[in-house]
């Protein structure tokens, strides 16, 4: 069980609350699913609200601003 505790650990870039340690195997399973999910999710919607509003920017302009923005 440590090694799924270890995993979302991981997931969540953080220790979860002492209250996790409580958790089955399967249930801390089902739970770092989740989270990797809700991630992925909130990656993919950053990623599309990013490539909207680079067309607001004029084109000439892009370059220097994605410089700027590490990307």
């Amino acid at each position: 069980m440590p090694d799924r505790l270890d995993q979302l650990t991981a997931t969540l870039g953080a220790p979860p609350p002492a209250e996790f340690a409580t958790l089955d195997p399967t249930d801390l399973t089902r739970l770092n699913t989740f989270v990797e999910s809700a991630l992925a999710a909130r990656k993919a919607a950053m990623d599309d609200a990013l490539g909207e509003g680079m067309h607001l920017i004029p084109r000439m302009a892009r370059p220097a601003v994605r410089k700027v923005l590490g990307l």
